[in-house]
């Protein structure tokens, strides 16, 4: 998997998946309306970007720049 592949490499940088059938109150929290939706969070837990559907290594590379 792309995230997966990309983060397995940058030891600061932490790629967790969630099911979002088994945490339906955390999608409505999160207000997530389309899976895959990817979001990218800061060190402080806040988020600074998302992505939905499946995103491009560019994208990608890029949110953890900006987040770095």
């Amino acid at each position: 998997m792309l995230l997966e592949d990309v983060t397995e490499e940058m030891g600061d940088v932490v790629y967790i998946e969630i099911d979002a059938e088994a945490h339906l109150e955390l999608v409505r929290k999160l207000d997530i309306r389309s899976t895959p939706t990817t979001l990218f969070v800061d060190r402080s837990g806040h988020e600074v970007g998302r992505a939905a559907g499946a995103p491009k290594r560019d994208q990608v590379l890029s949110a953890i720049s900006a987040i770095r």
